[in-house]
């Protein structure tokens, strides 16, 4: 096999879980390539995040009739996927022990919550400081206020600031690829640290997990879009399936929303969707609709909230459906930004970074069909937007 097939980012992994079940005492020597790669991506994703969502929001000049309406139909969509996600996480998370996979608990200071919390990390006070402390949310807001600010100015400094937008996008996107060159060190090094004192007997008791993320994603998937889809047009959306197979199955083949773009638009286009839909809508859906992922996270925080022994309140279930979709949308078509809004996320539950691991382990397995349902909701959102147009 060639060395290129072995370094890889499920090479790494795998050799992590391996080294961790057969010498879990030299986690500790490598935990330090977990770390720096961590740290790096932090460090880029902010300002992508930024970057990529104001470029997408502010160009376009069908923003308002398109956009805004493409946009509302993506917060009510991914908000029903993360509902969907919590409520089945707190049914099949009831049963899973608390300190199942020998993972630090959560504080109960730590896991507190308050609407002033709530408040204080949805709207930011300084954009600096904000980046300094690594918060999404504020990010994402800024992004977005900035974007429909730059719809009162001038076209020619919009497009200034567009363009300067897609250009800084392109170097972090440069700088990222670099980056990620060096994943397979980094995962490794992580998922060996953090799975070195893990219980795997209890870790194969998980299995909740895995079909509470299968039937939401059949619930959302193949009944809440083609609903949504057949009573907004009237038609059948088995149709629309058939006509996309290609960028669904070029989704669930490579887990990427930026690799599937092209794809759809030649699908949706050759469907009868017009250019200036897909033009607005599948760059948008690429940067801000993440219907797997919302319910997905929504599921993961769950089981870690249940595996950390914290209790959670109503307004705690809130915040998660508010975080996982505001902090998916930042995700989206953005290589290894899971790994980074995942911590950003544990960070503000209070629940110890020592759970990356348990993200880490899932993520592979889960990641190809979840884009392909972040796809599929970017496809039936552009066809309904469509025939609304034309009617």
């Amino acid at each position: 096999m060639p060395l290129r097939h072995l370094y890889s980012i499920p090479g790494g992994l795998l050799l992590g879980i391996a080294l961790a079940l057969v010498f879990p005492a030299g986690g500790a020597y490598v935990a330090w390539l977990g770390q720096i790669f961590i740290s790096v991506l932090k460090l880029l994703i902010l300002p992508l995040i930024l970057v990529s969502i104001y470029a997408s929001l502010a160009s376009g000049d069908n923003l308002r009739r398109i956009g805004g309406r493409t946009f509302l139909y993506y917060l009510a969509t991914s908000a029903v996927a993360a509902i969907i996600g919590i409520l089945l996480g707190l049914a099949f998370a009831r049963d899973v022990p608390a300190g199942l996979l020998n993972l630090a608990p959560a504080s109960p200071a730590a896991a507190s919550f308050s609407l002033d919390r709530l408040i204080d990390n949805f709207i930011p006070s300084n954009l600096f400081a904000s980046l300094a402390a690594g918060n999404v949310l504020h990010i994402v807001f800024v992004a977005v206020l900035a974007a429909a600010a730059s719809r009162r100015i001038s076209k020619h400094h919009r497009a200034t600031l567009v363009g300067g937008a897609q250009a800084l996008d392109a170097l972090l996107m440069q700088t990222l690829n670099g980056v990620l060159a060096l994943a397979p060190l980094g995962i490794f090094g992580l998922v060996y640290a953090s799975l070195a004192t893990m219980d795997w007997a209890g870790a194969f008791q998980l299995r909740a997990f895995v079909w509470a993320v299968v039937l939401a994603a059949v619930l959302h998937g193949g009944l809440v879009m083609p609903t949504l889809y057949r009573v907004r047009t009237g038609c059948s959306p088995w149709a629309l399936v058939a006509a996309c197979r290609e960028p669904l199955l070029t989704a669930l083949s490579t887990a990427s929303s930026n690799a599937t773009y092209p794809v759809s638009k030649r699908a949706l286009e050759a469907f009868g969707v017009s250019e200036r839909v897909t033009s607005l809508t599948l760059p948008l859906g690429a940067t801000l609709n993440m219907h797997g992922s919302a319910l997905y996270q929504s599921i993961l925080l769950i089981f870690m909230s249940q595996l950390a022994g914290v209790d959670l309140s109503p307004w705690q279930t809130v915040f998660i459906v508010l975080l996982t979709m505001a902090s998916s949308a930042g995700t989206a078509g953005i290589p290894g930004g899971g790994i980074a809004m995942m911590a950003f996320m544990l960070d503000l539950l209070g629940l110890p970074p020592t759970y990356l691991a348990l993200y880490l382990v899932v993520d592979r397995f889960f990641d190809y069909p979840i884009t392909a349902i972040n796809v599929w909701g970017d496809l039936v959102v552009a066809a309904i937007v469509d025939q609304e147009l034309k009617d």
